[in-house]
């Protein structure tokens, strides 16, 4: 079994229970708030500008071409597709880019941020890739099986959910998973060991991730209450 199957099969537990929240749930179904998924958004899209960073020290720090042209391909991704689909859907809520430079991150957003942050600071190009790689690969895993079902076709956020669920997409994550094993190639049992707990670490985020949006709303609305 290849290094790379081992920690997804060790980390799809966490993933099903980001399926198993009641955002995911809710979004699947069409049930959800706009509003929840508008605060989802702009909490993504202050995400996705810290995670394109850490793509551009992996650049910076980059061994050969390859590696260069792979990690530019994810950082042009992430910067002309991810971040101005949702820059797309805010404007639809009535929101510029902008109102978006003077709102803060919520804890476990930045609990996300922060940690890789530290990760490209201090880490080398296999600890930073398994830090970044579980937002990618849960997502793809995640929309996947919400697609099966014919509930999310009828969501009014399918469309939302057909990008991560896409073909071409899951094919890309493969991709990254390939480069993955050949990257880690060779080494010992404790870096394994060590690279597999940033990655569950990674996926533990995204899960807190998940549980953000309606965690914090509740909190709005307990305070709205007093």
């Amino acid at each position: 079994m290849s290094f790379m199957k081992e920690i997804l099969e060790k980390n799809i537990p966490i993933w099903e229970e980001c399926i198993a929240t009641p955002f995911i749930q809710d979004l699947q179904a069409g049930t959800m708030p706009i509003e929840c998924f508008k605060n989802y958004m702009i909490q993504d899209s202050i995400y996705l500008k810290h995670y394109a960073r850490v793509y551009g020290k992996m650049i910076y720090h980059a061994q050969t071409l390859q590696e260069i042209q792979l990690y530019y391909s994810i950082l042009s991704f992430v910067t002309d597709t991810e971040s101005a689909v949702r820059l797309q859907y805010l404007e639809q809520l009535g929101m510029t880019d902008r109102d978006m430079e003077h709102i803060m991150p919520l804890p476990e957003n930045q609990d996300y941020i922060d940690f890789l942050l530290e990760t490209a600071e201090g880490g080398d190009g296999k600890e930073m890739l398994m830090a970044v790689l579980p937002c990618m690969m849960s997502y793809s895993y995640i929309f996947r099986r919400l697609a099966i079902s014919s509930t999310s076709r009828n969501s009014r956020y399918w469309d939302f959910i057909e990008d991560y669920a896409d073909d071409s997409y899951a094919k890309g994550c493969q991709e990254w998973s390939d480069f993955a094993d050949w990257k880690c190639r060779g080494i010992s049992g404790a870096e394994k060991a060590k690279l597999s707990s940033i990655f569950e670490k990674a996926s533990l985020l995204v899960l807190e991730f998940w549980k953000m949006p309606y965690r914090n709303q509740n909190t709005e609305n307990r305070d709205e209450m007093k």
